[in-house]
């Protein structure tokens, strides 16, 4: 029987919110933008970027908390990393979720979804809930290999944004790539945004309620989505092969 997607949602949600306690519990690293830098562009480092990368692309779930750390803020230095651009397969995504039926995805509305969640990716290859929807269609498609695979990076994703602080002090904001994931992180814990407040050029604190009622709300650090600026990027060297329009170096 096909599983409802909202059900399956809920499953997701509620996996990640049992988890939250330890995330917060664990110790708080918030990213060191020379420390991020100087290690993803070092090949003989390894947390090499573009090794890092390829390893994310093919789905290697046993990439770590730390490797994540570095695979997600150093995605800030890379080029195609463009937080204030459109994405317009996303509304390609959320036009055929419209599109469902209380049943769920028929086998090529999973299909359908599954591709153009994969054009998403190529522009925001972190989304936690771009990858929610893959894990989905995966699902659906009876691919339980690359459901496990989605569900992985999900996860690590939001681990990730989470451990970078405490989101309780504007001196301990979490840090995101893209507003959406603020929502994203929010949503998955079963909060709702009501209110958005800029404190300082890089700080914001979200409002939330939880069933209804309001609830103490998180600070977020937004600054790397306005502080690119092209003279300020190192190139990355150029490669012949790519995935995901990213360059896979190998070490030398």
């Amino acid at each position: 029987m096909r599983t409802s997607f909202l059900k399956y949602l809920c499953v997701i949600v509620l996996a990640f919110v049992v988890g939250f306690g330890s995330a917060v519990a664990q110790e708080v690293r918030v990213p060191d933008e020379e420390d991020v830098l100087a290690k993803t562009l070092n090949q003989n480092s390894e947390f090499y970027y573009p090794e890092l990368m390829m390893r994310y692309v093919v789905g290697d779930t046993t990439l770590t908390a730390t490797d994540y750390h570095y695979l997600y803020y150093g995605y800030a230095y890379d080029v195609n990393y463009r937080p204030l651009d459109n994405v317009p397969d996303t509304d390609e995504v959320l036009e055929l979720l419209a599109g469902l039926g209380t049943e769920g995805a028929t086998r090529q509305q999973a299909q359908m979804l599954l591709e153009a969640a994969k054009d998403v990716m190529l522009v925001d290859p972190f989304s936690p809930s771009n990858i929610n929807v893959m894990t989905y269609a995966y699902g659906v498609l009876g691919d339980a290999e690359q459901e496990r695979v989605s569900a992985d990076r999900f996860r690590k994703i939001l681990a990730t944004i989470e451990s970078s602080g405490t989101g309780l002090r504007e001196n301990s904001p979490m840090h995101v790539l893209r507003h959406e994931h603020v929502n994203d992180l929010l949503l998955s814990k079963g909060l709702k945004i009501v209110n958005r407040t800029v404190r300082s050029t890089k700080v914001e604190y979200v409002q939330v309620q939880r069933g209804g009622r309001n609830a103490k709300g998180f600070y977020f650090n937004f600054e790397r989505i306005y502080w690119k600026r092209p003279e300020m990027i190192p190139e990355r060297e150029k490669s012949n092969w790519m995935i995901n329009g990213m360059p896979l170096n190998k070490r030398r």
